[in-house]
């Protein structure tokens, strides 16, 4: 797979993840679905780890540390932040924001070489995998784990299932 292939095989997903975002009413994004989150708490998380994956590309490929830090990574910790610093956003600005964080990463990866994305061991902050795995981890993956607190509840796969975010 090169990169091209990949922003077409994330289309798909991403393409599916928008039409289940572009269906929910304002209303609908302000329902309960994931622990304390609301639908549109899950759409401003989920535009968060797309952001993510554009900074650790451009961040690597610059020979930078994507976050800089003493401390380890706490996922629990910055969901949380992203959860609280995304409070009242407006439903136009949720979908939006995700709409633009992801044509961002699509120019990310364009702009990537393809030993960039799929090179194991390339960047040392990766822990030997290759940087493809994290856009994996951050998009279609990720996706296919909030979709179901997206959908509505009562579809075969709706909103119902009420654990932590990732």
């Amino acid at each position: 797979m090169d990169k091209h292939e990949l922003i077409a095989a994330l289309r798909i997903d991403h393409d599916r993840l928008r039409e289940v975002i572009d269906g929910l009413s304002d209303a609908d994004l302000a329902l309960p679905a994931q622990g304390e989150w609301t639908r549109g708490d899950v759409v401003a998380h989920i535009e968060w780890w797309e952001r993510h994956s554009s900074q650790v590309i451009a961040s690597l490929r610059e020979g930078r540390d994507p976050y800089p830090s003493d401390e380890p990574f706490d996922l629990d910790a910055r969901n949380a932040r992203v959860f609280e610093e995304s409070r009242g956003r407006s439903a136009a600005d949720l979908r939006s924001g995700e709409a633009v964080a992801w044509a961002d990463l699509v120019r990310s990866i364009e702009g990537a070489e393809d030993p960039d994305l799929y090179e194991p061991g390339r960047f040392a902050w990766t822990a030997g995998e290759p940087l493809v795995e994290i856009i994996h981890g951050d998009t279609d993956r990720h996706w296919a784990e909030h979709l179901p607190h997206l959908r509505p509840a009562g579809t075969d796969e709706g909103a119902g299932a009420q654990a932590e975010p990732r």
